[in-house]
């Protein structure tokens, strides 16, 4: 009985310490996006979503996916303002990882059944394709309960590119190193 228990509770810290579905992950960044070259409201972006070899998603995934980073961007970016002329951008995001999870096993248990998203984010300036920032991205939800089997890919895909557009656009502070 004290060993079930324990599992349970040591579960349940997992689950806890991993966060919810709403909490924005931090980029890790591998070159950072000068100040000057952050998204702003005057700026267009074109945004691309790739799966990794042997990452299953689907093509309709990435279009979806590609889309709401779109929003997210659009979102954001209204806050930024600067002088000057309109910018383009293209954003090219390789899913690294793309797991669902199980929503049953969710609602069983904290821990099981967890959904991933991970991927690694490219910054090029059009038309001359500069790379202006590089970065990786990871979301996990492992949540149980009702929240847990409540909770879907679709949340954990707006969270996760609610991310990406605030790393692009300056409103993530970079962790200090």
């Amino acid at each position: 009985m004290r060993k079930a228990t324990l599992i349970v509770f040591l579960a349940l810290g997992v689950g806890m310490t991993i966060g919810c579905a709403s909490t924005v992950p931090q980029a890790t960044f591998a070159q950072s996006i000068a100040p000057a070259s952050r998204i702003t409201a005057m700026d267009d972006v074109i945004v691309n979503v790739e799966a990794k070899d042997g990452v299953n998603m689907l093509p309709s995934e990435k279009t979806l996916l590609a889309e709401i980073i779109d929003q997210k961007i659009d979102l954001r970016k209204v806050t930024n303002n600067r002088e000057g002329e309109k910018r383009d951008y293209e954003v090219n995001l390789l899913v690294t990882r793309f797991d669902k999870g199980n929503a049953f096993a969710r609602a069983m248990l904290a821990g099981l059944g967890q959904i991933h998203i991970d991927g690694e984010v490219t910054l090029l300036k059009l038309p001359e394709r500069s790379e202006e920032g590089k970065f990786s991205l990871k979301k996990t939800f492992a949540w149980g309960g009702i929240y847990g089997a409540s909770t879907s890919m679709e949340d954990i895909e707006k969270t996760f590119a609610d991310g990406v557009a605030a790393a692009l656009t300056g409103q993530q502070e970079e962790p200090k190193k």
